[in-house]
């Protein structure tokens, strides 16, 4: 590090039991750092399957077509609505659902208007 005028080593050893540990810096309260492999599952008639394992650290919304497609593949259709964490929620992968028919979870993109009645929030499609 000296040598190289660096203050970072990539894949550097953290455990001497389990070498290929890396840490995940999450950015959480509480628990900045995390070490481990980080996943993405779906979950299919009661079967949950492992889509993507890695020990470093990666941006799990990429994975969303992936596990889309792998699940058409599987049943020979899209499915009709998915439900993901806001990391999934971004203007390509609400596009790309859009453009197959797939209803995605959550609110829409942008901030949300400033004066909403209270019947508007509860009955969205009759009010305006």
């Amino acid at each position: 590090m000296y040598e190289n005028q660096s203050n970072r080593i990539d894949d550097r050893i953290v455990s001497i039991n389990q070498p290929h540990i890396r840490p995940i810096v999450r950015g959480k309260a509480g628990k900045p750092v995390e070490f481990g492999a980080k996943i993405s599952v779906s979950c299919f008639d009661q079967y949950v399957f492992l889509e993507h394992l890695s020990w470093d650290n990666f941006n799990e919304s990429g994975d969303l077509k992936t596990q889309v497609e792998a699940y058409k593949n599987f049943t020979g259709y899209y499915l009709s609505s998915v439900h993901v964490d806001k990391i999934y929620r971004n203007r390509e992968n609400r596009t790309w659902c859009k453009d197959r028919g797939i209803r995605i979870s959550g609110p829409p993109l942008g901030r949300p208007p400033k004066n909403v009645s209270s019947y508007q929030s509860f009955h969205p499609a009759q009010a305006g």
